[in-house]
């Protein structure tokens, strides 16, 4: 009998949720989505969410804005159309090439009209290398929330998450046996859960431990 070919997996989009009822608190990012969940009642206009790539900054700062109508600020918009006293999200992807005027004056203009301004990045603003005097003090007075490394229990139920957004079951058994084995980052079992989707799409088989040990090794070799 011939070998069964492996099925090409597409590369389809996953929509995970970004609602505030579904961020996952544990004790690593429980601080800050106490502050993010706080407003508007925050200590200061203008608050700095940080914290390592995959962490759930995303998921959080969105959360937000819609709770708060926020925009989500873009280099090329123009802070003078913004209707005054707006919300605004402010994503820094690399804050090596953060336009320090812009900020300045998002920064002054969100606080002169009432408005609330999320800066999220994946270092403390006062620790930025910036050039600007005024911004550099400004951001130095920032609240922040940050997200620290996973613990245990919050990188079980990420990983439950990851596997539900892309409607895959896999036991908790499965689950438990990659957690001693993987690397202790958010952006690992992001990795690890997209390579198992793929593997497991292509093979057209269940996620199980041999499966998980496969890609836990191919990981290991990249």
């Amino acid at each position: 009998m011939a070998k069964q070919a492996k099925q090409i997996p597409f590369e389809l989009p996953h929509k995970p949720s970004f609602d505030m009822a579904d961020f996952i608190v544990s004790a690593s990012n429980e601080a800050a989505f106490s502050l993010i969940d706080s407003w508007p009642e925050w200590p200061h206009h203008a608050v700095a969410l940080v914290g390592p790539k995959a962490c759930g900054k995303t998921h959080l700062a969105k959360a937000w804005a819609s709770r708060a109508n926020a925009i989500e600020y873009k280099a090329e918009d123009d802070i003078a159309v913004i209707p005054a006293g707006t919300s605004v999200l402010v994503e820094v992807l690399d804050v090596a090439k953060v336009n320090q005027e812009t900020l300045f004056h998002l920064f002054n203009w969100s606080k002169e009209t009432s408005g609330y301004l999320l800066i999220t990045a994946s270092i403390p603003p006062n620790r930025w290398d910036i050039g600007l005097p005024d911004l550099r003090s400004r951001l130095a007075t920032l609240p922040v929330a940050e997200i620290v490394a996973p613990d245990d229990h919050l990188l079980m139920v990420l990983m439950a998450k990851l596997f539900a957004d892309r409607q895959l079951q896999v036991d908790l058994e499965v689950i438990d046996y990659i957690l001693k084995r993987m690397d202790r980052s958010f952006v690992a079992a992001k990795a690890l859960v997209e390579l198992l989707d793929r593997h497991a799409l292509a093979d057209k088989r269940k996620i199980t431990k041999p499966l998980a040990k496969a890609c836990l090794e191919e990981l290991l070799d990249r």
